[in-house]
This record gives C-alpha cells, structure tokens and sequence, in this order.
C-alpha cells in the first residue's frame, strides 16, 4: 500500500500548482538555472568531497570517510536539463553514498539556456572517460534521475558508438527518455502527474537542443541502440508522466532479448526517491544493492 506521507505530499504538491510555477520558472529561463549548486555544508560533515574541474565547470567525488574506492557511480542530476543541482539531490546521493559504500561523481554539467547539449556531452564525456581509465569499465555504473536518467543511458549509447568500453550498469530514476513527448499515452497520465507539465518539459527541451532535432538519440536515447550496453535498471511511479516512455522502452528491449531490471512504484509520482517516504527508503536500499 502507498504510505500515508506519499499521499499527502502528493496532494500538497497539486495544491502548491507546482506545475505552473515550474512552467513560469522555465519560461523566465529559472531562477538560478545553469548555476548549479555544492554540497550543503552537512555533506562535507558526513561525507569526503573532492572538487575537481573540468572545461571550468566543478566535478564532486563524494564517499565514506573510510575512503572506500570499489564501484565509481557517475551520476547525472535532474532538472530538465534547466535547474543544476537540488538540495534533494545531493540528499540522495549522500544517502546512496553511505547505504553502498561506494563512490559518487557528480558532475555540474552545463545547462540551458545558455547551454545546449552539446556543451553537456563535452564536459562529462572526459569524466566519464577518465573513470574508465582510473578504475576500469566494470567497476563504473552510470547513474541519473530525469533528465540525468536519459542522459545517462544517451552517454553510454555515445561511448559505445565511440568504442569506449561500456559501464558495467546504467541506473534510471524517472527518465527523461524522449524529449519529444509524443507518446499518446502521456495526455493519460498528465492529470495524475503533480510536478511535471508537458508544455514547461517541451521548453526546456527545445533550448537545451539548440535547434537541433528532438529526435537525436543523445537527446532522446529511446531512439538509440540498446545493445551491447551495461545492465540497465529503471525505477518509475505510476504518477509520472515520463511513464509511458518507459514502458515503451521496456517493452522495446523485450523485443529485442535486452533485459531490463524494472521497479515499478505504484502511485508514486515523478523522482519520488528525492523526498523524504518510505517508498524511497525502499528504492534506495533496492539502488544500493545494485551498485553491490
């Protein structure tokens, strides 16, 4: 059964209207957006963060203060490829951190508006590049929530056309995986959907794509090759609109023998691990094991 918090945050979200004030931030271009942010002061206390730079932008290695190197995790924010990161995100990954014991590196990637995707893929291909060097493809799992989900499986679909060994996993939380949004079986699950609105998502897509089409694969890597990837997990809520997507790509990879590992939350809204429930108590240890 849904828990008694993810119904009433549920229903604060709708009636906060979330979806028109991130309509009205996208449109204004965001408060804060493309500036990214640090770790909050309780991360440093918790956890050792390194901050290296890449293309002048900040890359943070985060792990336990016992320096447990195993697994890297590279993980990419959400945000609709607008906002940088989320205090809710840096509580996420400081939880996955210390429940895997392994390591995070979290890029501070570029975003739009005054950034395309392009720019994006510049500053965390070297990253991603670098890990593979340092410790080796079977000990890299690529990581990413929204946004960063797709991103994340987009990147290992680039390296793999580069012929750049494969991460040996890809993690999704709520993936962003067709920035077209023309799967009909979204226009369904909008109303049920409290945090995101097609019309703000299509914004945000178009000037994170500078112009080009939506349909490129290191946009919408639904459109990519799914073959000779690492092992690709998804976890999605029922009350998200990005759903659709998903089990199309699901539904895809069946077609084709890729096995997908796949958590389905019932009722759970658009990146329900970022907030305080017990439902992402649950997907964080199912992640953790995983990383394992």
């Amino acid at each position: 059964m849904v828990s008694i918090q993810a119904k009433a945050l549920n229903r604060i979200l709708k009636l906060a209207n979330l979806k028109k004030m991130m309509g009205n931030s996208v449109k204004d271009g965001g408060r804060g957006v493309g500036k990214g942010s640090k770790p909050p002061n309780s991360i440093y206390r918790s956890l050792d963060v390194e901050k290296s730079q890449v293309l002048g932008r900040s890359v943070y290695t985060l792990k336990t203060k016992d320096g447990l190197n195993g697994k890297h995790v590279l993980y990419l924010h959400g945000g609709a490829y607008v906002y940088g990161f989320s205090k809710f995100h840096w509580k996420f990954v400081s939880q996955l951190v210390q429940a895997s014991g392994h390591t995070f590196v979290a890029p501070d990637y570029p975003l739009a508006p005054k950034h395309t995707y392009i720019d994006s893929y510049r500053m965390v291909i070297p990253v991603y590049k670098d890990l593979v060097d340092r410790v080796g493809a079977d000990n890299v799992i690529l990581m990413g929530d929204s946004a960063g989900g797709g991103f994340a499986l987009s990147l290992a679909q680039a390296m793999k056309a580069e012929g750049v060994d494969s991460a040996a996993q890809i993690i999704m939380v709520s993936p962003w995986l067709d920035l077209e949004l023309k799967n009909e079986g979204i226009k369904d699950l909008e109303s049920r959907d409290p945090i995101l609105a097609v019309s703000s998502l299509r914004k945000a897509a178009m000037s994170y794509a500078g112009g080009d089409s939506l349909s490129n694969h290191l946009l919408s890597p639904i459109n990519g090759d799914l073959d000779g990837l690492g092992e690709i997990s998804i976890f999605i809520g029922t009350n998200d609109i990005l759903l659709a997507d998903v089990r199309r790509l699901k539904k895809m990879a069946e077609e084709r023998g890729v096995t997908i590992r796949y958590f389905e939350y019932a009722d759970m809204l658009h990146d329900w691990v970022l907030f305080s429930l017990p439902e992402s108590k649950e997907a964080v240890d199912q992640i953790a094991a995983l990383i394992e």
